[in-house]
This record gives C-alpha cells, structure tokens and sequence, in this order.
C-alpha cells in the first residue's frame, strides 16, 4: 500500500512538472474554524473549540486540466466540562488534478492525494495523555462552477477512497508523554494499517465565492468529516471559514 501511494505522489509531482510553462498562480489562506471531536479513548467525551490556521496554494493549469498543490498547519483550543484540550492539524501535501469539460464546460473531476496528521493532548487529563490519527489517502473530488451575474460560485467535494492510517493503541500508558518534536513525529508515523471505506473516511465540502472586479479577496465556507469506525473510534467535524488572499496584480 505504501508503494501505491507513492507511486500516486510521484504521479501527481510529475505532472506538476509538465504543466510547468502553463498558467500558475499561488495564495495564501486565513482558515477561522470551529472543530467537534469525539475520542473514545478518551472517555467518548466531545471536546469543541475554536481554531485558525495558515495555508497557502499553488495552481498550474491550461484549457484542459488543474492541478493544485495545497499545504496547511493550524491549532484549536478545545474544552468539554472545564477540561482544556489542544488540537495540532498540519497538512503538508493536499494535491488534486482536475479534468476540465468532463459533462459540461462547468463540472471538473479527477484524483486527490492528502496527507494529513492530526494530534491532541489533554494536559489536565490522564496524566498528560495524548491521542492522535494520521492518514494518507487517495481519493476522488469534484468540482462546480457557478455564476450568478457576474459573482462566481465554485462547489467542490472530495472524499477518500482508501489509504494508510495511524491512530494509538487501546492501551497506551499514560506514564510515559511527552510533547516533544520528536516524540510527536514518532507518533503520527506509528503503526500504519492499509484501510478503505470499511475502517474510515474523510470527506470535505467547499464552497468557494469569487468577488467579481479585480478583488484579491476569494472567501469560502468548508466543512470537513473525518471518522475512523475501528477501535478505538473517531469522529470528526470541523466547519471554517476561509480567507483567501490573491498577489498583486503585476
């Protein structure tokens, strides 16, 4: 499974490269969330909080394709009876290619590529104890583009249709936490398991509006679904909402 992965990386890191001399751009993105996260293994309990988060974009496309490569990290605070918890989110690759002209001028459709670590600690309970869950997963995504007037409207979806995930152990001995670099590093690579629909899935809908005129604003609304149905179970809702900033015009 890991092969195939890389193989789909590589895949995707190629055609990047031969979509070189196309149109490219790049931005950068504020992302304001709200996260509901529910960890059995800590207690079933619901923990939600407020969150942000920095991504930036790059996009190289023609008359045929797009391809978008996309890296985020960010950080919520959450609570649940008193009880503080941190969530760290980072995304170093979220790569998708879209075909162009597939039923309609409008409608797009191709692959998507993610890796994405996730990881949370509660330092007021279980002694410090930390959770985490890690996947990287190919998926499919689609995309819609709609005006009205002379506003743009682009709705996307995307979910995974198999990958590799980490998630910690039933028993995982709260004695011994620590939350250093390398102590985290370590956890979100342990373990990995080759799962499909049957063990998770993670899904993401967007919606995207395009001011018209020359505004480098792009704003949208996102709510993404992560839920992992083994033990010990996950699930995961996260609502933003998004500020995107265009360069200068040169």
């Amino acid at each position: 499974m890991k092969k195939i992965i890389s193989f789909a990386l590589s895949l995707f890191l190629f055609v990047a490269y031969v979509q070189a001399q196309e149109t490219r751009s790049h931005n950068h993105s504020l992302n304001f969330n709200y996260l509901q996260l529910k960890e059995e293994m800590n207690y079933g309990l619901v923990f939600c909080g407020p969150g942000l988060s920095y991504a930036f974009t790059y996009q190289w496309q023609n008359d045929r394709r797009v391809f978008n490569y996309e890296a985020m990290a960010g950080f919520t605070y959450m609570q649940t009876r008193k009880v503080p918890a941190g969530n760290i989110n980072i995304v170093p690759a979220k790569l998708n290619y879209l075909f162009k002209g597939i039923l309609g001028d409008n409608l797009m459709a191709g692959p998507f590529l993610i890796a994405d670590y996730n990881y949370q600690f509660n330092p007021d309970l279980h002694s410090g104890h930390s959770f985490w869950f890690t996947h990287y997963s190919l998926g499919g995504m689609l995309q819609y583009n709609y005006k009205i007037g002379r506003q743009l409207f682009a709705f996307s979806l995307n979910t995974s249709f198999l990958g590799v995930t980490s998630r910690q152990p039933e028993y995982h001995d709260p004695y011994f936490w620590d939350l250093s670099a390398g102590d985290i590093l370590k956890y979100f690579h342990q373990d990995f398991n080759f799962g499909s629909w049957n063990k998770y899935n993670c899904s993401e809908l967007e919606i995207r509006w395009l001011p018209a005129g020359n505004s480098r604003l792009i704003f949208s609304y996102e709510i993404n679904y992560m839920g992992y149905f083994r033990e010990p179970k996950l699930t995961v809702l996260n609502q933003s909402l998004k500020l995107i900033i265009q360069p200068k015009s040169k």
